[in-house]
């Protein structure tokens, strides 16, 4: 099946079910997608449910095969990470940042002030929050002196934290 219906939210009956490629489709048409020398930002104002309110997944799987409702195009080099800004509870935004790292662009600043490069949104980031490196060991994030500190969450063991500063 290349273009299955799925049931992509709560809503039942018949408007419970869509194809898979017209709903990819339809949020490609919403997504707003930024480049800033060695970062790409993609933002979706919305990733939910026009009816129910319920957010779409990125993923569907049905029996073995696997549906991305989002496609990312990787960097040709394998230094970079691919970071997404988890949205507040009642928020359906979505934001993905692609980081390319280059030998003269080793490290991105985090936060939500003007100079950092890679921009969160929330109050409780600092303005800058922390230091994204690239080293030939491994991406290492930095926390720098944050109020609240930095969270790290992974699917991968790839991304260390040094939690000091230096």
């Amino acid at each position: 099946m290349e273009n299955p219906c799925i049931v992509p939210c709560k809503c039942s009956g018949s408007v419970g079910y869509i194809h898979f490629l017209c709903l990819k489709n339809w949020l490609d048409l919403k997504v707003q997608s930024k480049e800033a020398g060695n970062i790409t930002t993609h933002y979706w104002r919305t990733f939910e449910c026009e009816i129910c309110k319920q957010a779409y997944p990125y993923i569907f799987k049905i029996g073995t095969n696997i549906y991305r409702l989002v496609t990312l195009t990787k960097p040709a080099s394998n230094r970079y990470i691919v970071m997404e800004s988890l949205p507040l509870e009642k928020n359906s935004s979505r934001t993905i940042h692609v980081l390319n790292f280059a030998d003269d662009n080793t490290q991105f600043k985090m936060g939500r002030g003007h100079d950092s490069e890679v921009r969160v949104n929330d109050i409780s980031v600092s303005r800058c929050h922390a230091i994204i490196n690239y080293q030939p060991n491994g991406i290492y994030i930095q926390d720098n002196k944050s109020k609240f500190g930095t969270l790290v969450l992974t699917r991968e063991h790839k991304i260390k934290l040094d939690s000091s500063c230096s």
